[in-house]
């Protein structure tokens, strides 16, 4: 059988590049999965459909709901999100990944992410099913 293409190019004037790591997609997830690897030391490489600035990152103009504030609780993070989800989430996943919420930001401000602030404190607020 021969190899069919949706497009007629010859393979042999494609460059090729040999990583450890490819990451597909260039929002925080990706931006975070390559980081990670390359300080583990591995090669890495971030591919996109369009530019790199380009991700649904980019377009969520939205926040990230995390425990940061003193007068906050994982507690009542996990039970909103229980709610929100209609019995369709795994209640111990939920704990893990919102325990982990304050590591995340941390993290994304160790890499240089801007965040809103007022006086110097993170700018907070409350999305749409936080109690």
């Amino acid at each position: 059988m021969t190899d069919r293409y949706l497009v007629s190019f010859d393979t042999k004037h494609i460059s090729h590049e040999t990583v450890d790591v490819l990451v597909i997609g260039t929002g925080v997830a990706g931006l975070t999965a390559a980081i990670t690897a390359a300080r583990g030391g591995a090669a890495t490489l971030m591919v996109n459909k369009t530019v790199l600035e380009e991700s649904n990152t980019s377009h969520a103009k939205g926040g990230i709901a995390a425990v940061v504030a003193d007068d906050d609780s994982f507690e009542s993070h996990v039970q909103d999100t229980l709610v929100a989800g209609d019995g369709l989430c795994d209640e111990a996943v939920v704990r893990k990944i919102v325990e982990g919420g304050p590591h995340g930001i941390a993290f994304l401000q160790s890499c240089g992410a801007k965040f809103d602030t007022i006086d110097g404190k993170l700018d907070l607020g409350r999305e749409g099913g936080h109690s």
